[in-house]
């Protein structure tokens, strides 16, 4: 009798597991202090490697499995841009992102009593309004005739040439939501960023289900507006606290919101320290409260209250002077503030949007 030794291949996971592990792996990107100048392809596989560890996946490699989600299409790189940047693929955003909602163990929303239902929801629905192109995570009510047109000039039919019609519904919700992505969320030893990047990602699924709009600002020297699929590679930056940026992103997209219920969610853990002056040039002072930086601050959020939006500070850090400067940001813009604990955020957010 003859015994022959080979080496056990590695097998991939199939496509349903692959996508598991990679929603996971983004759901941790920025939950810890990274090294600075990594690459979004340096963090991913990092975050890929913790997870399939914790998971007891032997035998797969963090690299190959990368590897495979940029060929398969879950993985891409931003275009136009000389650095590299990755973006997720719409179906693989929908899955991190309805991981972070689950995490979160909220209740469905609910239409309040008297109400049309919106868009998607359970009720009647009259289908008047422009047609746009359905996202993932929604409710597949297409518009046929809209949603063929391509399919009839091309003989084929794609996920994108897929359309749903607005229509009658209950007052929408506009949420600008302003993330604090300045270096001390991930600084002293606490994880202030991560339960802030999982909850950007539970709202883009919880809002969009129900046919709301949300808008992505990370703030810190400068203000970003993040389209969804950068949503998971959202980091802190070596930078200060450009609050009065963030403010006036968002009044200028909430003022293109129509009638909607327009409402601004600031999470943050101190008090600004950064402000853009009129010749252009960020003046930062990081220690205590700056009264031109103060002034600039207060200035935006009144003008974000005349354009009509509502304001949330959701406060992240014990601290007297961050605590004092939120109150009289509250005031000037008639908005409310909330001093959670970090690992309680994404609960008091979507339970504070769901009350109004």
């Amino acid at each position: 009798m003859r015994v022959r030794y080979a080496r056990a291949r590695r097998t991939a996971p199939p496509t349903a597991r692959l996508l598991e592990l990679a929603a996971e792996a983004l759901l941790r990107l920025g939950e810890r202090p990274e090294a600075e100048g990594a690459s979004d392809e340096e963090r991913l596989r990092e975050a890929l490697e913790r997870t399939l560890e914790e998971a007891g996946e032997t035998g797969v490699e963090a690299q190959e499995l990368l590897r495979r989600l940029k060929r398969e299409g879950w993985i891409e790189r931003m275009p136009g841009r000389r650095e590299l940047r990755l973006r997720a693929h719409p179906e693989l955003l929908e899955l991190a992102a309805l991981r972070a909602l689950r995490a979160l163990d909220v209740p469905p929303r609910r239409v309040l009593p008297g109400a049309w239902p919106r868009p998607g929801a359970d009720g009647p629905h009259e289908p008047h309004g422009p047609t746009r192109p359905w996202r993932w995570g929604e409710p597949l009510t297409l518009d046929p005739v809209e949603t063929l047109k391509p399919w009839l000039a091309r003989g084929e039919l794609r996920v994108e040439d897929l359309r749903v019609r607005e229509g009658e519904g209950g007052r929408r919700v506009a949420v600008a939501l302003l993330l604090d992505c300045s270096h001390s969320m991930v600084l002293y030893g606490a994880d202030r960023f991560g339960p802030a990047k999982r909850l950007a990602l539970a709202l883009h699924h919880w809002l969009g289900r129900a046919g709301d709009r949300l808008h992505t600002v990370c703030f810190h020297d400068v203000a970003e507006p993040v389209p969804p699929q950068r949503l998971p590679f959202l980091r802190a930056q070596p930078s200060h606290t450009h609050t009065a940026a963030a403010l006036e992103a968002a009044r200028a997209w909430l003022r293109r919101q129509g009638d909607a219920q327009k409402r601004a969610v600031l999470i943050t853990d101190g008090h600004p320290t950064a402000v853009r002056r009129e010749d252009g040039r960020i003046y930062k002072n990081a220690w205590g409260r700056d009264p031109e930086i103060e002034r600039a601050t207060l200035a935006a959020a009144a003008r974000l209250r005349r354009a009509g939006g509502e304001l949330d500070v959701y406060l992240l850090a014990d601290d007297a002077v961050a605590r004092g400067f939120a109150r009289e940001l509250a005031r000037v813009a008639r908005g409310r503030v909330f001093e959670v604990d970090p690992e309680r955020l994404g609960r008091a957010v979507l339970t504070g949007l769901a009350r109004g």
